[in-house]
Order: structure tokens, then C-alpha cells, then sequence
């Protein structure tokens, strides 16, 4: 049975990954069009904003706020938040991405495709692995454990994911749930 696009978007904004994302405000459209949400989230502004508070000290650039479904502006902004996450990782975490980027093109092309959800979910994971590594990650991860205990075993899940493809630090902090509560491992 085929899936529809409107079936595709509800599935990736009702994600674990998405509700997480949600935990750094409310998307700037405060509308509650699956579409509107969703297309605010793959037009890079948003996430270049969560980027910036997980690391307010950016060297890359500016992203164009408005958008306005610009497929070259949209391209832009998305590897401006891609750059600024591998900075993050190699600069700052001493660590080396092993899994493949997201492919910008992908989603900037054609964001309602299944392939570009599944961009979009790897662009969110590194994102993830960024915020539960930096300096201020038990704020980060006190959001998460105020989520539904699905959605943490979810998050965990998914940053045992990023840990796993994108890591081989000797100091290199992971917190995961054990019976109902937070840990950091090294």
C-alpha cells in the first residue's frame, strides 16, 4: 500500500526526533498545518536557530530568514546548518562524522519525498548527537526527560544510532536511560 505524502509528514512530525526538536520553542509559523510546520523545519531556519544555542559561537554564516519556499534559499540555509554541525563535531567534540551527510539537495529540491524525510531525519540525529555532547547538554537533556518515556527510549535509541556511526572518542560523553533514569557514560 502506498503512503501517502500527507501520511509521510504527519509520521515524521509526530517522530521522536521532531517532538525533541519542538523541546527549543515553538516553530516562528504558529500554525498547526502539518504542512506549514513541516516546511519551516525543512527550510533550515529553525534548526540553524537550535544550532546556535547549542553552539552560540558559530564561524559559519547567516541563513536567509524568509525563505518563502525558495528551493536555492532553502539549499543555502540547509548547508549552512550542515557546515556548522560538522565544525561543531570536528572542531569542538574532536570527533570525525563517519556517516554520510545529509543531502541538502534532496530535501531542498523535493521536501515532501520520502527521501528527503529520510535526509531530514539524519540532519536531526547529528543534531541530536550535537546536543547531547555540548557544554550545555544536561539542559538539553533535562528537555528530554520531561518528554513521554517512549519518546526518551526513542531519543536514546537514536543516540546510540549517532554514537555508534559517527564516534571513536575516548572522552566522549553519552547519556542513556537506565530504568527510568539518566546517566552519563564515558
Amino acid at each position: 500500500m502506498d503512503v501517502t505524502v500527507s501520511e509521510l509528514m504527519t509520521n515524521f512530525l509526530d517522530s521522536p526526533l521532531v517532538v525533541w526538536v519542538k523541546t527549543f520553542g515553538a516553530l516562528t509559523s504558529n500554525s498547526e498545518d502539518n504542512l506549514s510546520l513541516f516546511m519551516e523545519l525543512v527550510d533550515g531556519v529553525f534548526l540553524h536557530k537550535i544550532m546556535t544555542h547549542i553552539d552560540p559561537s558559530p564561524t559559519n554564516q547567516r541563513v536567509n530568514k524568509h525563505v518563502n519556499n525558495d528551493v536555492n534559499l532553502r539549499v543555502q540555509n540547509l548547508n549552512v546548518v550542515v557546515r556548522h554541525i560538522k565544525t561543531y563535531y570536528q572542531e569542538c567534540l574532536q570527533q570525525l562524522i563517519v556517516m554520510n551527510l545529509p543531502n541538502v539537495l534532496a530535501i531542498g529540491k523535493d521536501p515532501l519525498s520520502e527521501k528527503a524525510m529520510e535526509e531530514m531525519k539524519r540532519l536531526l540525529l547529528l543534531i541530536l548527537g550535537c546536543a547531547v555532547q555540548c557544554e550545555r547538554k544536561e539542559e538539553f537533556i533535562e528537555k528530554i526527560k520531561l518528554l513521554d518515556i517512549e519518546t526518551q527510549a526513542a531519543i536514546v535509541s537514536h543516540i546510540q544510532e549517532v554514537y555508534e556511526c559517527g564516534t571513536d572518542s575516548s572522552v566522549c560523553y553519552l547519556s542513556i536511560l537506565v530504568n527510568g533514569s539518566w546517566s552519563t557514560n564515558t
